[in-house]
Protein backbone atom coordinates (compact mmCIF):
# COMPACT_ATOMS: atom_id res chain seq x y z
CA UNK A 1 0.00 0.00 0.00
CA UNK A 2 1.40 3.56 -0.66
CA UNK A 3 1.80 5.35 2.07
CA UNK A 4 -0.17 9.10 2.06
CA UNK A 5 2.68 12.36 1.38
CA UNK A 6 1.04 13.57 4.77
CA UNK A 7 2.08 10.50 6.36
CA UNK A 8 5.61 10.53 5.01
CA UNK A 9 6.05 14.18 6.08
CA UNK A 10 5.00 13.10 9.72
CA UNK A 11 7.50 10.06 10.12
CA UNK A 12 10.43 12.49 8.69
CA UNK A 13 9.19 15.52 11.20
CA UNK A 14 8.92 13.16 14.14
CA UNK A 15 12.84 12.08 13.34
CA UNK A 16 13.77 15.44 13.54
CA UNK A 17 12.32 16.18 16.17
CA UNK A 18 14.08 13.54 17.76
CA UNK A 19 17.54 13.89 17.39
CA UNK A 20 17.07 17.59 18.14
CA UNK A 21 16.09 15.95 21.71
CA UNK A 22 19.11 13.58 22.23
CA UNK A 23 21.23 16.36 20.89
CA UNK A 24 20.18 18.51 23.83
CA UNK A 25 20.26 16.11 26.74
CA UNK A 26 23.70 14.85 25.37
CA UNK A 27 24.61 18.58 25.74
CA UNK A 28 23.15 19.27 28.84
CA UNK A 29 24.50 16.34 30.77
CA UNK A 30 28.14 18.00 29.87
CA UNK A 31 29.26 19.85 33.05
CA UNK A 32 31.08 22.26 30.47
CA UNK A 33 30.59 24.09 27.35
CA UNK A 34 33.07 24.66 24.89
CA UNK A 35 33.06 28.45 23.45
CA UNK A 36 36.02 28.00 21.59
CA UNK A 37 35.69 24.18 19.77
CA UNK A 38 39.55 23.69 20.11
CA UNK A 39 41.30 20.81 20.88
CA UNK A 40 44.44 19.42 21.85
CA UNK A 41 46.13 19.68 18.50
CA UNK A 42 45.32 23.31 18.44
CA UNK A 43 46.67 24.61 21.72
CA UNK A 44 47.15 28.19 22.35
CA UNK A 45 49.15 30.50 24.36
CA UNK A 46 47.45 30.98 27.52
CA UNK A 47 48.69 34.40 27.49
CA UNK A 48 49.17 36.92 24.44
CA UNK A 49 52.58 38.40 25.65
CA UNK A 50 55.55 37.24 25.19
CA UNK A 51 58.00 35.01 27.17
CA UNK A 52 60.94 38.07 27.34
CA UNK A 53 58.06 40.32 28.72
CA UNK A 54 57.79 38.79 31.74
CA UNK A 55 60.34 40.02 34.70
CA UNK A 56 58.65 38.75 37.82
CA UNK A 57 57.13 35.46 38.76
CA UNK A 58 55.97 34.05 41.91
CA UNK A 59 54.74 30.22 42.01
CA UNK A 60 52.44 29.47 45.06
CA UNK A 61 51.52 25.84 45.48
CA UNK A 62 50.37 23.75 48.62
CA UNK A 63 53.77 22.75 49.55
CA UNK A 64 56.15 26.11 49.15
CA UNK A 65 56.44 29.73 47.43
CA UNK A 66 58.81 30.46 45.09
CA UNK A 67 59.54 33.95 43.74
CA UNK A 68 61.82 34.63 41.22
CA UNK A 69 62.70 38.32 39.46
CA UNK A 70 64.62 38.92 36.15
CA UNK A 71 68.23 40.97 36.83
CA UNK A 72 70.66 42.89 34.56
CA UNK A 73 71.46 40.44 31.77
CA UNK A 74 68.35 38.90 31.70
CA UNK A 75 69.07 36.37 34.20
CA UNK A 76 66.89 34.89 37.29
CA UNK A 77 67.65 35.40 40.50
CA UNK A 78 65.13 33.69 43.03
CA UNK A 79 64.18 36.06 46.32
CA UNK A 80 62.22 33.95 48.31
CA UNK A 81 62.44 31.22 49.94
CA UNK A 82 66.33 31.93 49.57
CA UNK A 83 68.37 34.13 47.89
CA UNK A 84 70.39 32.92 44.97
CA UNK A 85 70.64 32.05 41.40
CA UNK A 86 67.48 30.41 39.81
CA UNK A 87 67.53 27.06 37.68
CA UNK A 88 66.86 29.24 33.94
CA UNK A 89 65.51 26.25 32.23
CA UNK A 90 63.19 25.19 34.88
CA UNK A 91 61.58 29.04 34.51
CA UNK A 92 61.51 28.61 30.70
CA UNK A 93 60.10 25.81 29.98
CA UNK A 94 57.14 27.37 32.37
CA UNK A 95 56.95 30.83 30.42
CA UNK A 96 57.03 29.29 27.32
CA UNK A 97 54.08 26.97 27.85
CA UNK A 98 52.27 29.85 29.45
CA UNK A 99 53.13 31.77 26.00
CA UNK A 100 52.84 29.17 23.34
CA UNK A 101 51.03 26.22 23.57
CA UNK A 102 49.28 25.63 27.10
CA UNK A 103 45.48 26.46 26.21
CA UNK A 104 43.60 23.39 24.97
CA UNK A 105 40.20 25.33 24.98
CA UNK A 106 37.99 27.70 26.91
CA UNK A 107 34.96 26.75 28.48
CA UNK A 108 31.66 27.94 30.44
CA UNK A 109 31.42 26.40 34.14
CA UNK A 110 29.15 26.92 36.97
CA UNK A 111 30.90 27.76 40.09
CA UNK A 112 28.31 27.43 42.76
CA UNK A 113 30.89 24.36 43.53
CA UNK A 114 34.38 25.21 42.66
CA UNK A 115 35.57 21.78 44.79
CA UNK A 116 34.07 19.95 41.10
CA UNK A 117 36.75 22.14 39.34
CA UNK A 118 39.41 22.00 42.09
CA UNK A 119 39.11 26.32 42.76
CA UNK A 120 38.58 25.61 46.35
CA UNK A 121 41.79 24.73 47.24
CA UNK A 122 43.80 25.14 44.00
CA UNK A 123 46.89 23.26 43.07
CA UNK A 124 48.88 26.21 41.97
CA UNK A 125 48.70 29.96 41.69
CA UNK A 126 50.83 31.73 39.71
CA UNK A 127 51.75 35.42 39.39
CA UNK A 128 53.61 37.39 36.50
CA UNK A 129 54.60 40.61 36.39
CA UNK A 130 55.76 42.48 33.36
CA UNK A 131 57.83 44.90 32.35
CA UNK A 132 55.23 46.96 32.22
CA UNK A 133 54.25 46.64 35.62
CA UNK A 134 51.02 45.05 34.50
CA UNK A 135 50.29 42.06 36.72
CA UNK A 136 48.89 38.76 35.33
CA UNK A 137 47.70 35.24 37.44
CA UNK A 138 46.86 32.01 36.57
CA UNK A 139 44.85 29.48 38.75
CA UNK A 140 45.31 26.12 38.04
CA UNK A 141 42.64 23.43 39.61
CA UNK A 142 42.17 19.66 38.93
CA UNK A 143 42.06 17.39 36.15
CA UNK A 144 39.62 17.75 33.67
CA UNK A 145 37.11 14.60 32.65
CA UNK A 146 40.20 13.48 30.93
CA UNK A 147 42.07 12.93 33.03
CA UNK A 148 45.12 14.96 30.95
CA UNK A 149 44.37 18.57 30.96
CA UNK A 150 43.56 20.47 33.79
CA UNK A 151 41.28 23.59 35.11
CA UNK A 152 42.34 26.88 35.30
CA UNK A 153 41.06 30.36 35.67
CA UNK A 154 43.27 33.21 33.78
CA UNK A 155 43.18 36.61 35.72
CA UNK A 156 39.85 35.60 37.56
CA UNK A 157 38.27 38.96 38.74
CA UNK A 158 37.13 36.88 42.14
CA UNK A 159 38.63 34.72 44.20
CA UNK A 160 37.73 32.30 46.35
CA UNK A 161 35.04 31.58 44.24
CA UNK A 162 31.41 30.98 46.19
CA UNK A 163 27.99 29.68 45.34
CA UNK A 164 26.49 33.35 44.18
CA UNK A 165 29.38 33.53 41.62
CA UNK A 166 27.19 31.70 38.93
CA UNK A 167 28.49 30.91 35.17
CA UNK A 168 32.02 32.14 35.05
CA UNK A 169 34.68 31.21 32.13
CA UNK A 170 37.24 28.90 32.77
CA UNK A 171 40.45 27.07 30.48
CA UNK A 172 41.19 24.38 29.95
CA UNK A 173 45.06 23.77 29.57
CA UNK A 174 47.85 21.39 29.28
CA UNK A 175 49.58 19.03 31.47
CA UNK A 176 52.85 20.76 30.58
CA UNK A 177 51.32 23.80 32.63
CA UNK A 178 51.22 21.43 35.74
CA UNK A 179 54.29 19.84 34.74
CA UNK A 180 55.64 23.26 34.48
CA UNK A 181 54.60 24.48 38.16
CA UNK A 182 54.87 20.78 40.00
CA UNK A 183 58.56 20.79 41.01
CA UNK A 184 60.56 20.13 44.48
CA UNK A 185 62.80 23.59 45.58
CA UNK A 186 65.94 22.31 44.64
CA UNK A 187 65.02 22.36 40.67
CA UNK A 188 63.98 25.62 40.58
CA UNK A 189 67.55 26.73 42.46
CA UNK A 190 70.69 26.92 39.91
CA UNK A 191 73.47 23.89 40.47
CA UNK A 192 76.39 26.20 41.39
CA UNK A 193 80.02 24.28 41.06
CA UNK A 194 81.68 23.81 44.47
CA UNK A 195 84.64 26.11 45.06
CA UNK A 196 88.44 24.60 44.86
CA UNK A 197 89.69 22.88 47.57
CA UNK A 198 92.38 24.32 49.10
CA UNK A 199 95.95 23.72 48.04
CA UNK A 200 97.71 22.10 50.49
CA UNK A 201 100.40 23.96 52.57
CA UNK A 202 103.95 23.53 51.21
CA UNK A 203 106.61 22.74 54.31
CA UNK A 204 108.80 25.81 54.46
CA UNK A 205 111.61 23.49 53.78
CA UNK A 206 110.00 22.29 50.79
CA UNK A 207 109.70 26.15 49.64
CA UNK A 208 113.61 26.47 50.38
CA UNK A 209 115.10 23.03 49.04
CA UNK A 210 112.57 22.16 45.81
CA UNK A 211 113.23 19.47 44.77
CA UNK A 212 115.92 18.42 42.54
CA UNK A 213 118.33 21.01 43.81
CA UNK A 214 121.45 20.20 45.55
CA UNK A 215 121.53 20.18 49.21
CA UNK A 216 123.71 22.65 51.37
CA UNK A 217 126.25 20.24 52.07
CA UNK A 218 126.91 20.21 48.19
CA UNK A 219 127.24 23.45 47.38
CA UNK A 220 128.31 24.69 43.89
CA UNK A 221 132.06 25.55 43.97
CA UNK A 222 133.40 29.44 43.35
CA UNK A 223 134.29 31.41 40.88
CA UNK A 224 137.71 32.01 42.39
CA UNK A 225 139.81 29.37 40.82
CA UNK A 226 139.66 26.89 43.73
CA UNK A 227 141.64 29.32 46.18
CA UNK A 228 143.20 27.75 49.38
CA UNK A 229 143.72 24.41 47.43
CA UNK A 230 147.66 23.65 46.46
CA UNK A 231 147.71 22.71 42.43
CA UNK A 232 148.26 18.91 41.53
CA UNK A 233 152.14 20.00 40.16
CA UNK A 234 153.11 21.56 43.50
CA UNK A 235 156.51 19.91 44.37
CA UNK A 236 157.98 20.05 48.26
CA UNK A 237 160.63 21.50 49.69
CA UNK A 238 162.11 18.36 50.55
CA UNK A 239 162.19 17.19 46.98
CA UNK A 240 164.88 19.73 45.90
CA UNK A 241 168.92 19.13 46.14
CA UNK A 242 171.31 21.41 47.11
CA UNK A 243 173.27 22.17 43.73
CA UNK A 244 176.81 20.19 43.39
CA UNK A 245 179.68 22.25 44.91
CA UNK A 246 182.52 19.16 44.08
CA UNK A 247 183.13 20.51 40.23
CA UNK A 248 184.50 24.34 42.20
CA UNK A 249 187.28 22.54 44.42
Amino acid sequence: MKLQRSTIILVATALVMGGVVLFTQARQSNPTRSTTGQSNAAATPVFEFEEADVVGLSIETQDQIVVFERGEGGFWQMTQPQQQPAEEAAIAFLLSRLTTDGLVQTTTIDASDPAEFGFDAPFATVALTLADETTHQLVLGAADFSGRNYYALIDPETLPLSETTGDIDAAIVTENIRNGVDRPLEEWQAVIDAAPAAEEETDPADATNPEGAAPDSEAAPTDDGGAGEEPDDAIESDDVSPPDESDDS
